[in-house]
């Protein structure tokens, strides 16, 4: 008898059968456009979480006494006590993940600001920016409020109609708002503020009269995709600037409006150009028939070591993260981070694996190269599976390597490439989050089920460098009744110039059956052409009622 899935997986697969409720199709494999970053590793879980912290969506801001200001959404914050409860709350946080992070709540409910819009509407953070605007040699800090609609059952979150910005002159403390909302009738009420790091100082990069402004981002109609379709799903990202002297005063506003040798800037919101569109969707046929849009509420911050703008964006299932060389773009994909349907796995059991929301990347926690960031996301009670969750300020790493031209590396025959410094395990999804199972030297299985039917499946890595390949070995994992391996076209795959491309001359042994006989921990050896890249996969149709496959390890080698 084969093996199931342990744990939650089991429950709901039996759920499923039980109910009728049918798996979720799938999108083919998203392969990121960009050619900024060689390699990119995201955590496949939350890896830091303040515990004493409640609340979601929590964008930051580096102020000039050095600590990150910050703001949640129905939550406590910092507090113990219940009846501290609110739905937009400001907060201090001081330290850095590596010295560890504390939270002091400052601010909550109706002490920030009014809510605008009558009937089933409360107050959401989606930005907050720290900068010197009136000259007296101290930051005020800025803080978007959105008005979202709180009603129940499929109205609850899909709808913004209006935002506006409130301002504090005692860090935190006291606040004051505008006489009426900035932002109406749908237009641009996502708003969240390019990082510029501490007290925006980063700006400099623009030139004196450019670094003036503080410059936002903003989408209509919702924050995320609206489930119900009671509002245009937002597909475009545009962007705004503000003197820092006004920046709650709407009319001193300007919207990029294009760019010919420069970006064109216009005081009428009317004539604004997106500075990224993107009609992609993900898991179509569940939740929503067409499938979650991926232009959500998140971060654009500058790394200023790098010289890159990251926008950082999600789906109830995915990251999607973008680069782009300017805050007016071109913004292109770099990362994509598949976390497969809920329930997920919390940070207390062995094997904790999720997703997230409202993705941000503090600018005060990037490290000093560049390369290490911290991402900021959060999943709630309805996500987890008998485990813990992330309703709370939580971090997980982001690691990338910048692409450089290189001249493929020969390594003597018995080394493995995927045990080389700077191997980045990739796949589809990973179940279970292992993705170190693909090179750890061991057989442990790690499968690609996500709660989908995919059309294609991926292993394999990436690295910083190209090397010379001609070898792979590929141990599959456990076998389970509805899946396990590959159904056909398994082939290998070569990357060279961010381009995937068959390898020729391909041969493999013992022959791969196409079937429930190619598991559990048998071993194929693909032998091919010599080839040079900086990536390996081996790719092919998933087969099995559920259409995923396992894996216990892939080895790469060049023969002598």
């Amino acid at each position: 008898m084969a093996p199931s899935r342990t744990g939650w997986t089991v429950a709901v697969l039996c759920g499923l059968a039980l109910s009728g409720v049918e798996a979720v199709p799938s999108s083919t494999l998203v392969d990121p456009e960009s050619t900024f970053f060689s390699t990119n590793l995201i955590a496949y879980s939350s890896e830091l979480n303040i515990d004493q912290s409640d609340g979601d969506l929590w964008p930051t801001t580096w102020a000039d006494d050095d600590n990150v200001y910050t703001a949640n959404g129905d939550g406590l914050g910092f507090s113990t006590d219940q009846a501290d409860f609110a739905d937009c709350t400001v907060s201090r946080i001081s330290g850095t993940p590596e010295t560890g992070l504390s939270g002091v709540r400052l601010a909550a409910g109706d002490a920030l600001g009014p809510i605008w819009v009558n009937g089933s509407y409360n107050r959401k953070p989606t930005g907050i920016v720290a900068v010197d605007g009136d000259g007296d040699g101290k930051d005020e800090l800025y803080l978007v409020v959105q008005m979202l609609n709180n009603g129940t059952g499929d109205v609850a979150f899909n709808d913004v109609p209006a935002a506006s910005i409130l301002r504090s002159t005692d860090y935190g403390v006291t606040w004051t708002s505008t006489e009426a909302p900035m932002f109406t009738n749908y237009v641009f009420t996502t708003v969240f503020f390019l990082d510029f790091g501490k007290s925006n100082f980063q700006a400099t990069v623009l030139g004196s009269d450019d670094s003036k402004y503080v410059y936002a981002y903003g989408l209509d109609n919702n924050w995320r995709d609206s489930v119900d379709g009671s509002v245009p799903d937002p597909q475009s990202v545009y962007l705004a600037r503000a003197p820092i002297s006004s920046i709650q005063d709407i009319s001193t506003w300007e919207f990029f409006s294009g760019t010919a040798i420069s970006p064109a800037w216009s005081s009428d919101i009317a004539f604004r150009q997106p500075v990224l569109h993107d009609t992609r969707r993900v898991y179509p046929g569940g939740e929503t028939v067409d499938g979650f849009s991926v232009i959500s509420q998140g971060s654009v911050v500058y790394n200023a070591p790098l010289n890159r703008y990251l926008y950082t964006s999600w789906t109830d299932y995915t990251f999607e993260f973008y680069e782009a060389p300017q805050p007016w773009g071109p913004f292109t994909l770099f990362a994509w981070k598949d976390f497969g349907v809920t329930p997920w796995f919390g940070l207390n059991t062995t094997t904790p694996k999720n997703g997230g929301y409202a993705t941000t990347i503090p600018s005060k926690f990037i490290s000093e190269n560049g390369t290490k960031m911290w991402v900021q996301s959060n999943w709630f009670v309805g996500a987890a599976a008998n485990s813990d969750w992330n309703y709370c300020f939580s971090l997980r790493s982001l690691e990338v390597t910048k692409y450089s031209p290189s001249t493929p590396e020969n390594q003597p025959s018995s080394t493995n490439l995927a045990m080389i410094d700077g191997t980045v395990p990739i796949c589809k999804t990973a179940h279970y989050g292992h993705l170190s199972y693909l090179n750890d030297g061991s057989t442990l299985s790690e499968d690609s089920w996500d709660g989908s039917l995919k059309d294609h499946d991926r292993w394999g890595y990436t690295w910083p460098i190209e090397y010379n390949m001609n070898r792979i070995v590929y141990t599959t994992g456990d076998s389970f009744s509805d899946g396990g391996w590959f159904a056909s076209n398994l082939t290998v795959q070569i990357r060279h110039g961010f381009i995937w491309e068959d390898v020729t001359g391909l041969a493999v042994s013992p022959e791969y059956p196409y079937d429930s006989s190619a598991v559990p921990n048998k071993e194929y050896t693909f032998t091919f052409d010599n080839a040079a890249g900086d990536g390996i996969q081996i790719i092919g149709v998933p087969g099995g009622s559920w259409t995923f496959t396992s894996i216990g390890e892939l080895s790469v080698y060049l023969n002598s």
